[in-house]
């Protein structure tokens, strides 16, 4: 069995008045291909952004997934 997950990364720079989080999540759709989530939005507050991506199956999803946190690391952040 192929599980779901997420990982959810941090930027803060208080000198800049940067407090971003970003949400990354993997699990199976209803149509049995999988969805990779990003959320994003200040931390404290509500989300302000999301967007699915959806893979043909779970090894494509965390790929994609894996892209997508390392290119939030490049950009500063960090995992919490």
């Amino acid at each position: 069995m192929v599980a779901m997950g997420s990982v959810r990364l941090e930027s803060v720079r208080a000198e800049e008045n940067r407090f971003r989080q970003y949400i990354v999540s993997w699990s199976p759709t209803l149509w049995k291909t999988w969805g990779v989530i990003c959320e994003w939005g200040r931390i404290g507050e509500n989300l302000r952004g999301v967007r699915l991506h959806e893979c043909a199956d779970y090894d494509e999803a965390l790929q994609l997934a894996a892209k997508v946190i390392e290119l939030r690391l490049r950009h500063g952040y960090m995992a919490h």
